[in-house]
């Protein structure tokens, strides 16, 4: 596999989680494109490294601890006509509120990656008269990421 460009990435989203934690359970649902989305930050798991020094050694022993997979933050230019967009603020502060969200990131190659999170934030930001009016969404993911390959 060779290092490619962002570009032709998206971001699509469903209110609930999956049947089944895996490529067949996501590949299931019906996903809701996110418009105008232009960033996707950083996502993926980090282990808590948990540490026992023995007295007698003086010695720091490091085991790994739990996983916290993260949080996505996505920036957009806001489009409140938008369906995509639409999901991720009901999954702020409307009916979907709190609830799990079903996340599929797919790439110009066609590899996709999966995730189920909450969405944690939802926020607009106008700036200045030479800006876009952008939007920006917070997920804290919940679950370990599924990777498709690309075929």
């Amino acid at each position: 596999m060779a290092v490619t460009t962002s570009l032709g990435t998206t971001i699509s989203v469903v209110a609930g989680a999956p049947a089944t934690y895996d490529e067949a359970g996501f590949g299931a649902l019906t996903f809701v494109q996110a418009g105008e989305v232009t960033e996707l930050g950083e996502f993926g798991g980090e282990a808590e490294v948990l540490t026992h020094t023995p007295i007698d050694t003086g010695i720091v022993n490091k085991f790994i601890g739990p996983i916290d997979y993260g949080a996505l933050s996505l920036s957009m230019g806001r489009d409140l006509s938008d369906a995509g967009q639409a999901l991720l603020k009901e999954g702020f502060d409307g009916t979907e509120k709190g609830n799990t969200h079903s996340f599929e990131v797919e790439y110009f190659d066609g590899g996709i990656e999966y995730f189920t999170g909450i969405i944690t934030s939802y926020t607009s930001n106008v700036g200045s008269a030479s800006n876009v009016r952008n939007a920006s969404c917070n997920v804290a993911l919940n679950n370990k990421v599924v990777v498709v390959d690309p075929v």
